[in-house]
């Protein structure tokens, strides 16, 4: 099961109402809990949706301005960010497995989450505008320095890199 959290102008341009009752994640799944808002590109008409992680702030992004179309490529992009971070492929297919049962997406609820979504944000918009064309924007490249994102953990009030936190739950390959 996937649990998507949307700001509400993601909501709204996705036309969907937010579920009031959050079912629970299935048994073990690691990767349940996801924010996701709309990302300015610098072209018009032209935006990304960021989806990450919760807790790990693990990124994937994808082009589109909704919801409805954006879940897809999702589904697809997240597997390849996974094998291009070295997840182990066992716990690639269990949680991708997982994934696929089905969403619900409800309203944010964690001003924490808010807050590093529009730290990364920032980032990401400023790289986008770099580029010459929308096409150009390299998804893969973002996402994978994200990976390397210092950040503050508050439940551990410590400094971690997204990477660490998955190292933490030994899910990643030696490499």
């Amino acid at each position: 099961m996937l649990i998507v959290h949307a700001v509400q102008k993601l909501l709204t341009s996705s036309g969907i109402e937010a579920a009031s009752y959050i079912s629970e994640p299935s048994p073990n799944q690691l990767m349940h809990s996801w924010y996701a808002r709309l990302v300015a590109t610098g072209f018009t008409g032209r935006p990304l949706v960021m989806y990450v992680h919760q807790p790990s702030l693990l990124l994937v992004l994808t082009r589109g301005k909704s919801i409805n179309t954006t879940l897809h490529l999702f589904h697809k992009r997240l597997p390849q960010l996974l094998d291009r971070q070295h997840f182990k492929d066992a716990f690639i297919e269990r949680e991708m497995k997982l994934v696929q049962e089905g969403h619900v997406v409800s309203k944010t609820s964690s001003r924490s989450m808010l807050a590093s979504m529009n730290a990364m944000m920032e980032n990401i918009e400023a790289v986008c505008r770099e580029q010459p064309t929308y096409e150009a924007i390299d998804l893969d490249a973002i996402e994978d320095t994200f990976t390397g994102w210092l950040t503050y953990d508050p439940v551990l009030r410590k400094f971690r890199r997204t990477r660490d936190y998955w190292m933490e739950r030994g899910v990643l390959d030696e490499a």
